[in-house]
């Protein structure tokens, strides 16, 4: 299987940018809470981005009392429709390419994170690049949505799953382990590995209620679906939206998990 980073996936979330921004769930408050409290934001802090997208945790971070944020998008699209949404903010900086061949400077930012990204990098050497950008002492945060848990399924999972048989596994996805986000002895010891100390895991859940058109639209950002054939990808996001309507009532309720890590550059 090819790696994560080297996948035909990572261009694909560029092709609608705003059906892509309106589809994915912001994230919660009690996550940037938490990231403000454990990455100590202020108004002096220097922040790194890396894989913005259309900013749903770059407008948050520029919410609070930050001085400056790079924020690193590869994709054009995303990152036009993410200078769209920040207006003229001075303080954000958006450069358009990718984190492997970006020209960072070192030992500049208080605080780096990557949210729902940093799986699509090689990650051992990105790790070492964002060390290395981090002051000593700045921290580094990742963290993602976990839409799906094949080993705690909701009833929308289960009444779903036949959908994806056939269709090419997620690029990351490792078997016998527990889904990429939530395994947190993998993702910790890569930190640790990279000379990061201080390492902590967080969860965050949001009871979240979609319409089937809604879920359809998530789904239909999902890369798996994606890099499908778009016969096989609209059939599939009929099948969800029709799911949705006729054995939920047109609601479904789910759970969705934030799996957030942050790290100190000793």
């Amino acid at each position: 299987m090819a790696s994560i980073h080297s996948s035909p996936g990572r261009t694909k979330f560029g092709a609608d940018p705003v059906a892509y921004d309106l589809a994915r769930p912001e994230y919660s408050e009690a996550l940037f809470g938490w990231l403000a409290e454990r990455a100590r934001l202020n108004a002096q802090s220097d922040c790194l981005e890396i894989g913005a997208g259309t900013g749903h945790a770059t407008l948050p971070v520029l919410a609070m009392p930050v001085r400056y944020l790079m924020a690193i998008e590869p994709d054009p699209r995303l990152a036009a429709r993410l200078r769209e949404k920040a207006g003229h903010d001075p303080r954000l900086v958006v450069e358009e390419e990718r984190f492997e061949t970006a020209i960072i400077p070192q030992a500049f930012f208080d605080v780096a994170f990557a949210a729902t990204s940093f799986h699509w990098v090689p990650r051992m050497k990105s790790l070492a690049k964002v060390r290395d950008a981090l002051k000593p002492g700045g921290r580094f945060a990742m963290w993602w949505h976990v839409y799906h848990n094949a080993a705690k399924p909701d009833a929308f999972d289960i009444a779903t799953t036949h959908l994806f048989n056939g269709l090419e596994q997620e690029p990351e996805a490792t078997s016998g382990r527990p889904p990429f986000a939530l395994d947190a002895a993998s993702r910790t010891g890569e930190l640790r590995s990279a000379g990061f100390t201080d390492i902590e895991h967080q969860l965050f859940e949001q009871q979240l209620t979609f319409s089937p058109e809604r879920l359809a639209a998530l789904y239909g950002t999902f890369s798996r679906v994606r890099m499908a054939p778009k016969e096989t990808r609209g059939h599939l996001l009929s099948e969800v939206s029709g799911i949705a309507r006729e054995q939920f009532g047109g609601e479904v309720r789910r759970t969705i998990i934030t799996s957030a890590f942050i790290a100190r550059r000793p």
